[in-house]
């Protein structure tokens, strides 16, 4: 007979829910969801929020569609007068590995692998799926070590967790080297894992300095996620890694950031390709995007080539930011369109967001332990809609 208990179990899971959520609260970690109305680069919390004093709009410094074309009315008008009826499909109502696939996938998967030849493009449905599936997927290979840069995105930790794997200091490559020429004898693959703009940084991954390295050593690997990059930095602002793309051996692209759509696309030979098809289980067991998603994505890469103007005007913003932090004395990181004011701690962070908040600016404090512990900071995200009258307001405030 199963021996009787007088241990509330539901009492128990609650008081530690509850213990962990307080010290959350007590580091200045706990989160809340608020929703927002959107106007242009305005932002007003949704007045059901009521945890928010004051409704007013905000400019949004927070956003990563990076070259705004979320708000431009004529291209979305474009797409959807040139939007085909057979792609007008809300829902794809299965995996992509059943029959939730469309013509528009194969189209924009032709076009990507074009785009990056000799690469072949495999789409996903976000950027976090394709990192974390796809290096679960190789981790499963036998003998495999991961060398990661501390400051990769959690879903690449999330990936490796149950993998071999090394950190290495933040685009340090006399470190990566090291750990590269101590395990590469012990393992059949070493995979480095690096960014093209690091979204927390601000900075670039040094990718022309690992692949001189990984060069050197015909085990080792190069995994890069341009997540922050794609549509913005590099040549007609296909990514970091576009100019050397035969020498990665995978490339993420994720569309819902400066392509303003979402999802993502792994970039790979075939062999690889195939083999994502058949162990990526976010790609086999995950409902496929709609068609009109996809479609969406596809218009604004034929677009991508076009797009000159508006990250011209993103990197003159980014400039103008930069000058006038450095003017008023803060310390700042950030070599982009992704700039932080470093304030230390969790409290002194929050504080000042919320007094951006109170002037009409939303920029969220970022805090440990998403980034390392004293490295507290409002991290500003630019976009191409904003003028330069908001950089100097909001450099005025500060």
């Amino acid at each position: 007979m199963p021996i009787k208990t007088s241990f509330d179990y539901t009492s128990s899971s609650d008081v530690g829910l509850n213990a962990r959520l307080k010290s959350l609260k007590n580091a200045h970690n706990f989160r809340t969801i608020t929703d927002y109305q959107h106007d242009g680069i305005y932002i007003t919390p949704y007045a059901s929020h009521a945890h928010h004093s004051s409704h007013k709009p905000l400019i949004n410094f927070a956003s990563n569609d990076y070259l705004a074309l979320s708000l431009d009315t004529a291209l979305i008008q474009e797409f959807l007068s040139t939007l085909s009826p057979q792609d007008m499909v809300f829902s794809s109502a299965s995996s992509r590995s059943l029959s939730g696939g469309f013509p528009i996938y194969e189209t924009l998967e032709s076009h990507l692998s074009q785009l990056y030849a000799p690469k072949k493009a495999l789409l996903f449905n976000s950027g976090y799926h394709c990192n974390l599936s796809c290096i679960q997927a190789l981790s499963t290979l036998t003998h495999t070590l991961f060398l990661l840069d501390r400051f990769s995105h959690a879903s690449v930790f999330d990936g490796v967790r149950n993998a071999h794997f090394k950190r290495f200091r933040h685009n340090d490559m006399t470190a990566l080297e090291t750990l590269i020429d101590f395990h590469h004898r012990h393992y059949e693959r070493i995979i480095i894992v690096t960014e093209g703009l690091f979204s927390m940084e601000g900075d670039f991954g040094n990718i022309k300095e690992i692949i001189q390295l990984k060069k050197a050593y015909p085990n080792v690997f190069l995994y890069v996620d341009e997540a922050h990059s794609v549509g913005v930095c590099g040549n007609n602002g296909l990514g970091i890694a576009y100019e050397c793309i035969e020498d990665i051996d995978f490339l993420v692209l994720t569309f819902g950031k400066a392509l303003a759509s979402m999802g993502a696309c792994m970039l790979c030979n075939t062999t690889q390709r195939d083999f994502f098809i058949n162990t990526a289980r976010g790609l086999i067991y995950s409902t496929a995007l709609p068609a009109i998603n996809i479609a969406w994505s596809n218009f604004i890469w034929s677009k991508i080539l076009t797009l000159t103007n508006k990250r011209e005007k993103l990197q003159l913003l980014s400039q103008h930011l930069r000058s006038h932090l450095k003017e008023k004395g803060y310390v700042i990181r950030g070599e982009a369109h992704i700039i932080s004011l470093m304030c230390g701690d969790n409290q002194s962070a929050v504080q000042l967001s919320h007094q951006l908040r109170e002037r009409g600016f939303f920029a969220p404090a970022i805090k440990e332990p998403t980034i390392p512990k004293g490295t507290a900071r409002i991290r500003f995200c630019l976009n191409a809609a904003l003028e330069l009258e908001h950089i100097a307001q909001l450099a005025e405030t500060l």
